[in-house]
């Protein structure tokens, strides 16, 4: 094979791992530092008035959190935000929520992230009243139980 093929050969096998190769958006945490519920724990109730083995032993409650998430670093650039909730070593889960627009509605899980907001950021700060639907797994729940939320971005 001679040198100029070689080099040809190289080339090509350069352009199309280039061509197929991922670009991935960098993602970062939000800073939401400034967020607070309106109470300070969510109180669950039974679904049904007398739980037992062969009836549905879920737990369920809700909390309005007032959401502030600090997006000026990423100002005049496109991004996706993301609520997420990391894998809480605790009973199941399953957490939805509703806004009042500014943010996308939607559920999520442990060990899962949900999309609340996608395109350009134009503004430093997004505020948002979110209602969180919690419940939980009511045999499986030992006690209070803290799931620690957090907000990440991904940037193009």
């Amino acid at each position: 094979m001679t040198a100029a093929l070689k080099g040809t050969l190289a080339l090509m096998a350069a352009l199309a791992v280039t061509d197929i190769a991922p670009t991935c958006a960098a993602t970062y945490l939000v800073d939401d530092s400034a967020s607070a519920p309106q109470e300070s724990t969510a109180r669950l109730r039974w679904r049904q008035a007398a739980p037992t083995r062969s009836n549905d032993n879920s737990l369920e409650g809700a909390i309005v959190v007032v959401v502030r998430l600090n997006l000026a670093p990423w100002m005049n650039r496109t991004g996706r935000v993301f609520l997420a909730l990391p894998e809480q070593g605790t009973a199941p889960v399953r957490v939805a929520w509703t806004t009042q627009g500014r943010l996308l509605a939607g559920a999520l899980s442990p060990g899962n992230r949900a999309l609340v907001f996608a395109g350009p950021i134009t503004t430093p700060v997004v505020e948002e009243t979110l209602t969180l639907q919690i419940e939980a797994d009511g045999s499986r729940l030992p006690g209070t139980q803290r799931l620690k939320f957090h907000f990440e971005i991904d940037v193009d």
